[in-house]
């Protein structure tokens, strides 16, 4: 789990940087980049839609997509004091072996798809259930359930190194509705919730009766305890040594082009052709 501080903008060129061009999502790719999801306080979703690049760059913002009202100003960061948190992610992963897997078969990765978005759901419910925030003044201060949060989940099918990795970027807003207003997610409790989080995640996985159906259709085998691909695990050493030398050359190639261009701004025309050297 971790905390994202500075802008929409900044945020959007993060996710677009954890995946390969190659990879057949790309974000702005027919408009939208992202799913978003309301829940609340019974873990209910109320509603989701699909955002455009200007409306996820809005939403990091503190901008309701739906109601497009501010939900409060983040606090810049200053010399001495961090920004506000505008989102604290974490990524839903899938076992490498499964990665492949899916990139070699499209109705594999068509369950891989499901079994990672029921895994979302899970969790946005849990969230919903379990999530709180903080009333009143600082010498009164009262823990209390909050009535709605926001959830945003981003998909991407490779590594920055353009090996399969299937994963979500799934984003908590720190914006949440309670007791009559917008307040801040108690973070610190989320922090302590991550595990349940996390083991939530991975049980929905790979316990999945559509996604291991589907493997066994091709002679494959999902290990419900680690979720590996028994026939392809063997090969996760393999692409995992040559994911780390790819990434090593592309954080050097970046620095060298950063330290080239002081104050610029690497574009998506440019990164792809790093990629490709590195």
């Amino acid at each position: 789990m971790i905390l994202f501080r500075g802008s929409g903008a900044a945020a959007r060129r993060y996710v677009e940087a954890d995946r390969s061009r190659a990879d057949e999502y790309y974000l702005g790719a027919d408009n939208a980049v992202a799913e978003y999801a309301v829940l609340d306080g019974r873990g209910e979703v109320t509603a989701t839609r699909s955002l455009a690049a200007d409306e996820y760059e809005g939403w990091v913002d503190w901008t309701n997509p739906v109601t497009e009202e501010l939900m409060g100003t983040p606090r810049t960061a200053t010399e001495g004091a961090k920004g506000s948190p505008l989102f604290a992610e974490m990524t839903i992963n899938a076992p490498k072996s499964l990665s492949v897997a899916a990139a070699l078969h499209p109705d594999v990765s068509a369950a891989l798809d499901a079994a990672q978005q029921d895994a979302l759901s899970e969790i946005q419910r849990w969230l919903g259930q379990h999530s709180v925030t903080r009333v009143g003044s600082r010498q009164a201060r009262e823990v209390v359930p909050i009535e709605s949060m926001q959830v945003v989940g981003i998909r991407h099918k490779t590594s920055r190194a353009g090996d399969p990795h299937r994963h979500i970027h799934m984003q908590i807003g720190t914006r949440v509705w309670a007791a009559g207003k917008w307040r801040a997610l108690d973070t610190a409790a989320l922090f302590k919730q991550q595990g349940a989080i996390r083991a939530l995640g991975a049980a929905v996985i790979a316990a999945h009766p559509q996604l291991a159906r589907t493997l066994a259709e091709h002679g494959l085998t999902l290990n419900p305890a680690s979720g590996e691909v028994t026939e392809l695990e063997p090969f996760n050493a393999v692409m995992s040594k040559r994911s780390a030398q790819i990434r090593r050359n592309l954080d050097r190639l970046e620095a060298e082009w950063e330290a080239q261009h002081p104050g610029e701004a690497l574009g998506p025309v440019m990164t792809a052709r790093l990629q490709g050297i590195a």
